[in-house]
């Protein structure tokens, strides 16, 4: 029998849970992950801080033009990173996911699932690979980035929501270690266009880091039949979309199939 531990932080406008698996645990633990939950939201606030596009003093606010002469501050490692995978992220989307939609650089679309990804690694990962944690997770408004001990039995079990039912689940996910990122058009941030009609209504993409499927999740929501084939079988991609026509599409490792019309 497993318990749980965890914790709710609020940062970038959005709820960050927190969750720590183990068969018991005692005082010292517990004193120990509150250290933990405490590095987690500096580091999440630091992220904001650069990348945030409501704070004026931020990276992002300040790189309002491409061509600028860019100051010592943007040779930071982070922001160097977040820019170049934003813009492959841009080519590999066929421009779907754009961090210049407005002409201005914002990579807000990006740093949600990169963040979590990051922190899940380099905070939580540890834990578990030296057997202190049987699993543990960070959820940022339902996409997540969960990890298992490799000789434990636990696995986390994700139910993916239906948009229009909020009461009922359209899949189910038994996850030991990876990612699952959920898009939808109630979702839709500014960082997808699309010149065609948007006939998904939710997609959801599981895989190894969140940093990938959250943007390929994004993307997906605006992408045509077409592009969004093309792209589920070039990268083998697994999850599920909903239809505005009532289509439940499963794609799974790159072959996709309708499996339910309501």
């Amino acid at each position: 029998m497993f318990e749980f531990k965890t914790y709710v932080l609020k940062r970038m406008n959005m709820p960050f849970t927190i969750a720590f698996v183990r068969d018991s645990f005692d005082e010292i633990l517990v004193d120990v992950l509150n250290q933990i939950v405490n590095e987690i939201d500096k580091y999440l606030q630091n992220v904001e801080e650069k990348f945030s596009p409501f704070l004026s003093e931020s990276l992002v606010s300040r790189h309002t033009d491409i061509g600028e002469e860019l100051q010592d501050d943007f040779f930071d490692i982070e922001y160097q990173e977040v820019y170049s995978r934003s813009i492959i992220a841009k080519k590999e989307t066929h421009g779907l996911f754009d961090p210049f939609f407005d002409g201005k650089y914002n990579p807000t679309g990006f740093v949600k699932g990169w963040a979590i990804e990051n922190a899940f690694m380099k905070y939580i990962k540890p834990l578990i690979d030296n057997n202190i944690l049987e699993a543990g997770a960070i959820n940022g408004a339902g996409d997540m980035q969960v990890g298992t001990r490799l000789d434990s039995n636990f696995s986390w079990k994700i139910g993916i929501e239906n948009p229009e039912d909020k009461e009922k689940i359209i899949a189910k996910y038994s996850i030991r270690n990876g990612a699952v990122a959920t898009s939808g058009l109630s979702k839709k941030g500014h960082h997808i266009k699309s010149d065609n009609d948007i006939n998904h209504i939710q997609v959801t993409v599981v895989g190894t880091y969140l940093s990938d499927v959250d943007v390929l999740a994004t993307a997906g929501v605006v992408a045509n039949e077409k592009i969004w084939r093309e792209i589920v079988e070039n990268k083998l991609l697994t999850g599920i979309l909903l239809t505005k026509y009532g289509i439940k599409r499963v794609f799974e490792e790159g072959k996709i199939t309708d499996v339910e019309r309501t």
